[in-house]
């Protein structure tokens, strides 16, 4: 579900909206807030995948965590989630349909949703994007864009320059178009595109567009093409100047990908790459103690299942001899190359005459994946692991946090619950206020009833009405902006009256 039939007639509006750049004018001094904040997204990174990739490389970063959980993932869509709508609610606290980036629908009223990096913003600190996908990708753009329908990417191109996210690293070269581009440019970005441009640029604004389309996988990288390391350590080396302070998202974007097409060796390694990043993002915030890092994944794809599948034992050894992707695989054998070949050369092993005739017939489909697929089925069968599905599940995914209120993250939370908590330490710190909610005063903003609009009512409305759509007089009463709907936005502007 895209959400298009949602918003039918008000997009025009939104789209007015969505082009006015972003002004931070906030006020309000933090008392001990975190002072950076990383989010680390592997995306589709279910338990399976962490398990599969231990067991072929052996001890994880990702296991050195002291606090651990597990995120629920449900959207308004349903137990299964996108990408777009899972992103909304660890951007902003809020759900919404799946297909929508940072916006929900109140009975046919598209209403934006302030996200973290916004508040952020709003607090002076610097902030970040990084992705092996297109930057113009779901999880990417729902930190700093608002559209309904998230194929409108080069609208959220466009809003994410506008934003002036300080750095925004990844693929997605094909939606810049030269409008765009020169855009970022009069906007202050250094534009760059190759590995050692990304590696000498310097300056407040960098944008870097790696690839047409998506990073190419691990297995499918030449030398010069840039992995997700690189782009996360340029991006902490220049928002780290910041003495206020920095927000940053990196996103493993392609372990989505990967387990979309059961390919089982490109999941491990993007997973692997995935986690080199969160021992550098670790073991940097282990030597400053002023940094917040929340690992988690936005859903699980394709039920990875471990064990003996079809009647196999896990053989780890072929997963690390495998040096392609299945797509890789099937487009040299799309053009012209055996299978035999090209499996004995990417796979290690030479098919039976079965799989043989098995990939071929997969040529003949109409399904433009259904090649790799075969291809991938094969393997997946010689190595004993199996997937459920090609598409997202619902069962809950992997919920890590080291740092300044890492406790705040134990047991079972939700997307929106994550969000919310992460507010709360930019905002408030590690402190708990406690309050009362009274139906005493009338006055915008004053949940508490002492006649104050302060700091206390910008807690309770984080805390218990952040996400709510406003169905009573409570809610109305904290409802500042009057949209319908209690979002971040409503918190900051209580605490601008504080």
């Amino acid at each position: 579900m895209k959400g298009k039939s949602l918003v039918s007639g008000l997009l025009l509006g939104l789209l007015i909206l969505s082009l006015i750049s972003f002004q931070p004018s906030f006020a309000y001094s933090p008392h001990g807030g975190v002072k950076n904040i990383i989010i680390l997204v592997g995306d589709g990174m279910g338990l399976g995948h962490v398990e599969i990739t231990k067991l072929v490389y052996g001890h994880l970063n990702m296991e050195n965590f002291p606090v651990t959980g597990f995120e629920l993932t449900d959207s308004l869509s349903g137990e299964v989630t996108d990408s777009a709508a899972a992103g909304t609610a660890i951007s902003t606290g809020a759900k919404t349909y799946n297909g929508m980036i940072s916006v929900t629908n109140i009975t046919g009223k598209i209403v934006n949703l302030t996200t973290l990096l916004e508040v952020a913003q709003e607090l002076g600190k610097s902030t970040g994007l990084v992705t092996t996908t297109r930057i113009t990708h779901a999880t990417p753009a729902v930190f700093a864009s608002h559209v309904p329908d998230r194929d409108m990417e080069g609208e959220i191109a466009k809003q994410l320059i506008m934003h002036k996210v300080n750095v925004l690293l990844g693929g997605g070269r094909e939606k810049f178009d030269e409008k765009n581009l020169e855009l970022a440019k009069k906007q202050g970005y250094k534009v760059v595109f190759t590995k050692e441009e990304l590696e000498k640029v310097e300056g407040d604004y960098v944008l870097g567009l790696f690839a047409e389309s998506h990073i190419p996988y691990v297995l499918d990288r030449k030398p010069d093409d840039v992995g997700l390391l690189e782009m996360a350590k340029k991006a902490i080396s220049i928002l780290e100047k910041n003495p206020s302070g920095f927000f940053l998202m990196v996103e493993g974007g392609r372990i989505d990908h990967a387990a979309h097409g059961n390919d089982v060796a490109s999941v491990v390694a993007e997973t692997k790459e995935f986690d080199d990043v969160v021992r550098y993002v670790l073991e940097y915030a282990k030597k400053r103690g002023d940094t917040l890092v929340i690992v988690l994944a936005d859903h699980e794809t394709g039920g990875l299942a471990i064990g003996l599948t079809y009647g196999n034992a896990i053989d780890e050894d072929a997963i690390r001899k495998i040096k392609a992707s299945t797509l890789r695989m099937a487009k040299e054998v799309k053009a012209g190359s055996s299978v035999k070949e090209v499996l004995k050369r990417y796979a290690g092993f030479v098919p039976t005459e079965e799989e043989v005739k098995y990939i071929e017939n997969a040529l003949h489909s109409t399904n433009k994946y259904a090649l790799s697929n075969a291809v991938a089925d094969v393997i997946n069968r010689r190595i004993g692991v199996g997937f459920t599905s090609y598409e997202h599940t619902g069962v809950p995914v992997p919920l890590l946090a080291y740092g300044p209120g890492a406790e705040n993250f134990r047991g079972f939370l939700h997307h929106v619950d994550t969000a919310r908590l992460v507010a709360k330490l930019m905002l408030f710190g590690r402190r708990n206020i406690p309050v009362t909610i009274s139906s005493v005063s009338s006055v915008k903003g004053d949940i508490t009833g002492d006649y104050r609009v302060d700091e206390k009512d910008a807690y309770v409305t984080l805390m218990m009405f952040l996400g709510e759509k406003v169905d009573n007089e409570i809610e109305k009463r904290v409802d500042i902006d009057n949209n319908g709907m209690v979002d971040l936005n409503d918190v900051m502007l209580i605490l601008q009256e504080a």
